[in-house]
């Protein structure tokens, strides 16, 4: 069995960076949409284009010390209370009062709101994620830099939290054909980074694109 790749140790300042240009593209993006576009559904189950915004303008303006006073509603349940502000936060915002405060996220100087204290390495691939929870329903592909795609496949396996990324990815190898990585040990799903970096964070959209021997105990994973 080949022995697993020993992923990259990156500083915070290049997962800053890295985050600040992800943010960017999904500005550029935003921008393009029209009002169909900004109410068609998303990868996130129940969730259209408008709450995955409202989910990243919602963590932007939401100070760390009061993330108690938010959850305190939902029994102090994180994930629930982030998941139904979110799309509180997306149905009560204009498109317009969307995209000013996402404007504002991308242009501050320094990270905003939860990401103070979100781990840096989380923060960018959470980004890497929700631009193509939207991207791919809308048919709106890209060219995601090498650097993003080898830096988020490197995060995923020691994710839990809201991803769960480390449970989806656990004992498998991922090897993407487009780019020349692997990460992880054990029987392997093949394919195309992006589709892998889907799959590991629970999305079964992208598994049509993998092959592998191990390709049946991540779809038991991502369907049970």
């Amino acid at each position: 069995m080949t022995a697993p790749v020993k992923a990259a140790k990156r500083s915070k300042s290049e997962y800053r960076r890295m985050t600040s240009d992800e943010l960017a593209d999904i500005r550029t993006m935003l921008h393009s949409l029209d009002d169909r576009q900004w109410d068609a559904p998303s990868l996130c189950e129940g969730w259209k284009v408008r709450h995955v915004i409202g989910h990243l303008c919602l963590g932007a303006s939401t100070n760390p010390l009061k993330l108690p006073i938010l959850a305190a509603p939902y029994g102090f349940n994180i994930a629930k209370a982030s998941g139904r502000e979110s799309f509180r936060y997306g149905e009560e915002h204009t498109t317009a009062e969307l995209l000013d405060v996402f404007d504002r996220l991308v242009c501050a100087a320094s990270p905003v709101g939860l990401g103070k204290v979100a781990p840096p390495n989380e923060f960018f691939v959470d980004k890497v994620i929700h631009n193509q929870d939207i991207r791919r329903p809308l048919g709106l592909t890209r060219d995601i830099p090498v650097e993003r795609l080898v830096a988020s496949l490197d995060v995923l396996p020691k994710l839990g939290g809201f991803l769960k990324s480390k449970r989806h990815s656990g004992g498998l190898r991922f090897v993407a054909t487009d780019i020349d990585h692997a990460v992880g040990d054990g029987p392997e799903v093949r394919g195309p980074a992006e589709a892998l970096i889907l799959a590991m964070s629970g999305r079964p959209v992208s598994l049509p694109e993998l092959h592998g021997k191990g390709v049946e105990l991540l779809r038991s994973r991502l369907t049970a």
